[in-house]
């Protein structure tokens, strides 16, 4: 089954069951992640988290800051952010114990499902390597015609072999974890889209956020818990425009940031798509095909 490029790395609506009989489980996360709301029907996300033992984490657990990413594995914003964002601030700040960095599964379409779960069957250790394998490698892997067949090859690449991708792809169990981590996730901080980051329990930001506008904010709360960073710590990465999340909407008024492959929020404009390339589409927050965390236990 071939699925359109742009379909596939935004989370598209009208992917299928590319993986043979995994349809139920693929399709098994409900019609819709429950939500907190108050009286007036708004969501209103909690203020304080935790990290458990079923989180998957960088950095000391006693590090002032805790940032907690939500992200899935077929978001063009999420990968950037893995390539570009990510390795700046572990050298500057989590590998000197200032930050804790938690990466959270928020799938947004049944590919991003099945790429968690198969990370989930890779000893735990080497699931976050994976991830960032997976994201460095997004544009390759997600236009391939066999899907299936192309994540079995990255699979295999960070040390699964096929047999171990076929019995993991076999049971339901981690699958719904995942769609537990997300439910969760749109339950207690009312996440939407991806990536979406979270500082010590408060979202400060939904969808791009370059290095120098993170550092700085940082910084100021690092300051506020009486630790000064370096001024080495510093990049000279320039500020840009952040891109909204991945199956969020724009704010009024707003247009999306461009970027090759990503998806335009909701409502607005699609960018150009590539040569050859079907025109993007809009992107649920779920893997459900329907509508559409903080850990679920291992």
């Amino acid at each position: 089954m071939k699925v359109d490029t742009p379909y596939l790395i935004a989370g598209g609506v009208g992917l299928l069951a590319v993986l043979g009989g995994l349809a139920f489980w693929i399709w098994g996360g409900g019609s819709g992640s429950p939500t907190q709301t108050a009286s007036s029907g708004e969501c209103v996300p909690k203020e304080t988290f935790e990290v458990t033992a079923a989180d998957y984490t960088l950095g000391k657990a006693d590090a002032p800051i805790t940032i907690i990413e939500y992200a899935s594995m077929t978001c063009i914003h999420c990968a950037r952010f893995s390539r570009d964002v990510l390795p700046q601030l572990k050298s500057n700040y989590i590998d000197k114990g200032h930050v804790r960095y938690v990466f959270r599964e928020f799938p947004l379409d049944q590919v991003a499902l099945t790429a968690s779960v198969v990370g989930r069957c890779l000893p735990r250790d080497a699931y976050l390597p994976y991830i960032e394998l997976m994201y460095h490698d997004l544009e390759t892997w997600a236009r391939q015609e066999d899907l299936r067949g192309a994540i079995k090859e990255m699979a295999r690449r960070a040390g699964m072999s096929g047999d171990d991708f076929e019995k993991c792809l076999s049971t339901e169990e981690d699958a719904k974890k995942v769609v537990e981590v997300q439910a969760k996730a749109n339950k207690d901080y009312c996440i939407s889209g991806t990536p979406t980051f979270l500082m010590d329990g408060k979202k400060v930001a939904s969808g791009e956020i370059p290095w120098p506008e993170l550092d700085e904010k940082l910084r100021a709360a690092l300051k506020e818990k009486g630790v000064v960073v370096p001024a080495a710590a510093a990049t000279d990465a320039a500020p840009t425009d952040a891109a909204p999340a991945d199956g969020a909407a724009a704010p009024a008024g707003e247009t999306p940031a461009a970027a090759p492959a990503a998806t335009p929020a909701e409502g607005a404009a699609p960018a150009a798509p590539a040569e050859g390339a079907a025109p993007a589409a809009t992107t649920p927050a779920t893997p459900a095909p329907a509508t559409g965390g903080t850990p679920s236990t291992p």
